[in-house]
């Protein structure tokens, strides 16, 4: 399906809120996983991190009495020192000396703390000197080539469809409604078909326009009833239906509650597990039918990178985190050389098939630009 296709081509990326090259400084938001590992090449010893974290602490007014200190939720600056992958959770751990925080609580300043860093995670990461290969990553890794989410908020009232682009949504198509009355059934059966007939007419419009995932909202029944029109009578758009879901509201007021709800979230997790399912299967392909074009396990995967044969380079986060400190090194090394060389490198999650396939290879594959013997 071409909306499928879309998604599966586009890049990873973090979020970048803000960025001041002058003053040094990058706000960041982390999507996935793929941005931990950017994060970890782009953190280095000497830079500051701020972030919030929760520590144990005691107040100034604390400090003359004993007593147990509290766990608090703060927000803190780091000046690093180490950093590293978490080998029992995805997170990115970056260590150092508290430069700033609350001045209420005792001892926090010039003592040592750990952020743990995961997806969802926001912060602020200041360099003194942003290198050529700094902004190239960050560059890299900001830019997104998502495609948007069709958003259908309906019931019995109100229907509107939308679609969901980087900055906002955009309506598409509005219709408020009076259907009769559930005792004249045969009136609002006709009524209801011409209603669900107008508004799956824009859907196909859009969709043909946009090619991408479908959602379907509302507050009630009507959404399932809508779905099961549209499989019966656009079965086509039926494959692209990407998840169904409740909101209170329907119209441009139910687009809008989706949005907070979480639910595009699932969507774009699916898109996500359709990127690395699509990267799995043509490697497995190429494994099949073409020989040498593929590489896997440590040792030829590592050669094949010495040669700058990779493309793109596939690593399940279980591999990266359970692997022995010198191993994981050695395999980050790799991961650097991939990238030096202009491959690509993908963190894939081993909670789905494609994670345990490339597991079942050694932890580690590469799709390669050339055979190596």
């Amino acid at each position: 399906m071409a909306w499928q296709q879309c998604y599966a081509a586009r890049a990873p990326a973090v979020k970048l809120l803000t960025f001041d090259r002058k003053k040094g400084v990058a706000k960041i938001i982390l999507e996935n996983l793929d941005d931990l590992w950017h994060l970890y090449n782009l953190v280095e010893k000497g830079d500051f991190v701020y972030a919030k974290t929760t520590r144990e602490v005691k107040s100034t007014a604390e400090v003359a009495r004993p007593s147990a200190g509290r766990r608090v939720s703060l927000l803190i600056g780091l000046r690093v020192e180490e950093v590293s992958f978490d080998k029992n959770t995805d997170r990115l751990r970056v260590r150092g000396v508290v430069v700033e925080g609350p001045e209420r609580y005792d001892g926090l300043l010039g003592s040592y703390h750990t952020l743990s860093l995961r997806r969802e995670s926001m912060l602020k990461l200041v360099k003194k000197d942003w290198l050529g290969h700094h902004l190239r990553r960050l560059r890299e890794a900001a830019e997104v080539k998502a495609c948007p989410i069709i958003i259908t908020a309906i019931d019995d009232e109100d229907a509107c469809v939308a679609v969901l682009g980087r900055f906002g949504f955009d309506i598409k198509f509005e219709k408020r409604v009076r259907l009769p009355g559930k005792l004249d059934l045969e009136k609002r059966s006709g009524e209801l078909l011409r209603y669900f007939g107008e508004v799956a007419q824009a859907l196909s419009q859009t969709h043909t326009t946009a090619e991408a995932p479908i959602v379907i909202v509302g507050p009630g029944y009507m959404k399932n009833e809508f779905v099961n029109y549209l499989k019966a009578n656009h079965p086509s758009m039926a494959p692209d239906i990407a998840h169904v879901g409740s909101v209170g509201s329907a119209g441009s007021a139910g687009v809008g509650e989706a949005l907070r709800s979480g639910a595009l979230a699932k969507v774009l997790e699916k898109c996500r597990v359709l990127e690395e399912m699509n990267l799995v299967e043509s490697l497995l392909a190429q494994l099949a039918g073409e020989v040498g074009k593929v590489a896997y396990g440590l040792d030829d995967v590592g050669t094949a990178a010495s040669y700058g044969a990779v493309a793109t380079l596939l690593v399940v986060d279980r591999f990266l985190r359970e692997l022995p400190d010198t191993d994981r090194r050695r395999l980050e090394e790799l991961m650097r050389t991939v990238e030096k060389m202009r491959g690509s490198v993908v963190v894939v999650s081993s909670q789905h098939e494609g994670g345990e396939k490339i597991l079942s290879l050694g932890g580690v594959a590469a799709l390669l630009r050339f055979a190596v013997k």
